[in-house]
């Protein structure tokens, strides 16, 4: 009886503690999207694609317009075949800065969202973490899609433990 007594209260004693762990989720996606910075965030980003968007535009349009005065004297015998040599290399060129363009535009972009959405990302981190200490929360789940761990208590890290059972420093 004794025995049983003692199981009892070990097996109290354990669902105790882990009613103690509080788990919590958020869809931190959904928290930006409704956050007022994410719209001046949107615009400023908007802006500064239909700036490259107008760029490129311009270049294919140069690029074409050389294209079709190529091809108006490729036929024609009286040009020289250098001055078509010569054309076909002022368009091979222009693709090749549209191409450069692209690549440079597609870096910017990514760079100033970059910039714009680091600190956003943070602060909202940083108030995810806040509010779950604040009400005892030891995990805190990213429900939105592709989302992890958002906060964990670092009194439940089992890495310390793990590392000395391996013997590891």
């Amino acid at each position: 009886m004794k025995k049983v007594f003692s199981i009892l209260i070990i097996l109290c004693a354990t669902f105790i503690s882990q009613a103690q762990t509080k788990v919590a989720h958020i869809n931190s996606s959904e928290l930006i999207e409704l956050m007022p910075e994410t719209d001046t965030i949107s615009m400023k980003l908007e802006k500064i694609r239909q700036t490259w968007e107008t760029l490129l535009t311009e270049k294919q349009k140069e690029t074409q317009a050389k294209y079709q005065a190529l091809m108006e004297i490729v036929d024609d015998e009286s040009v020289p075949t250098s001055v078509k040599e010569v054309k076909s290399q002022e368009i091979d060129n222009l693709q090749k800065q549209y191409q450069e363009m692209q690549k440079t535009g597609t870096e910017a972009m990514q760079k100033e969202q970059e910039s714009l959405l680091t600190p956003l990302y943070a602060r909202v981190k940083e108030t995810i973490a806040a509010v779950a200490k604040a009400n005892g929360y030891a995990y805190v789940m990213d429900s939105s899609e592709g989302g992890g761990l958002i906060y964990s208590d670092s009194s439940y890290d089992l890495m310390p433990l793990v590392k000395a059972k391996l013997g590891l420093k």
